[in-house]
């Protein structure tokens, strides 16, 4: 028991398990406790059977599981798309010093501007389209997945550069070979990270001429909302934080399967 409330001690799956499953209950009783006990009105906090009736009104109408394919969709799409464009960018930043000075600024510059910022010019350039959900998404990630790339290959030890270059690595080898190799494991959790800040950002991206035609979670937010029906809010909000949860939960597993160095 003493384990439990000491500084960095390590404590069993088990164990960390029913503390977690523990505390979902008490937060699911004190919620219970307040909505159907009249203690809160449900403008402000919808009881959990207000909550299900809201998702399943979306459900009859066929919205729910497509909303939910959509926005997973352009999440996956812009993910793949900050991968592609972000890691070799990061990569060549934290191992060639030409590039970190020439693009540090930038990026630091770009990383503050905020994201809502940027909709008038993205609806100016892309339309209110597909493409412009997908560009907010990427635009709102990009940036942070260049800095933490990066700051995993700096921070990679400079002994394994110093063996290799004393075995005659080239330059091209000591990037493929030892810093890739080495930062990897951060990088796939730069990835994830990412995924996660994506999905605080669907809502907003899926409001640029969000309609039935062009569905996803946003949108339900958007109806939810506009007839002022809780239910329905949270009910989507759950939604989109189960989707988060269990994405992260996809890739520590992927990184703790194959990455554990």
């Amino acid at each position: 028991m003493k384990d439990l409330f000491s500084v960095r001690a390590k404590i069993s799956g088990r164990t960390d398990l029913l503390i977690g499953v523990g505390s979902l209950i008490v937060v699911v009783a004190i919620w219970c406790v307040l909505t159907y006990g009249g203690h809160i009105k449900p403008l402000f906090l919808p009881s959990p059977s207000l909550l299900l009736e809201g998702l399943q009104a979306f459900y009859d109408r066929g919205w729910l599981a497509s909303a939910i394919v959509k926005s997973l969709t352009r999440v996956t799409l812009a993910l793949f798309m900050v991968t592609l464009i972000g890691v070799p960018i990061g990569i060549l930043m934290g191992a060639v010093p030409f590039f970190d000075a020439a693009l540090r600024r930038f990026v630091n510059g770009a990383k503050s501007i905020p994201t809502t910022g940027l909709v008038g010019l993205i609806v100016l350039w892309f339309s209110v389209e597909e493409k412009a959900k997908i560009v907010f998404l990427f635009l709102g990630a990009i940036f942070y997945m260049i800095i933490l790339v990066r700051q995993a290959i700096k921070d990679v030890s400079e002994d394994y550069m110093r063996v290799a270059m004393d075995i005659g690595a080239s330059q091209r080898q000591l990037i493929t070979k030892v810093l890739l190799p080495a930062a990897f494991p951060r990088i796939w959790d730069a990835i994830a990270v990412c995924n996660g800040i994506m999905w605080t950002y669907i809502v907003l991206a899926e409001f640029i001429n969000n309609s039935e035609e062009q569905i996803g979670l946003g949108y339900l937010l958007y109806i939810g909302s506009r007839t002022q029906d809780s239910g329905k809010v949270f009910g989507t909000l759950l939604v989109v934080a189960i989707i988060s949860a269990s994405t992260d939960w996809f890739f520590n597993t992927i990184r703790k399967r194959f990455f554990a160095w």
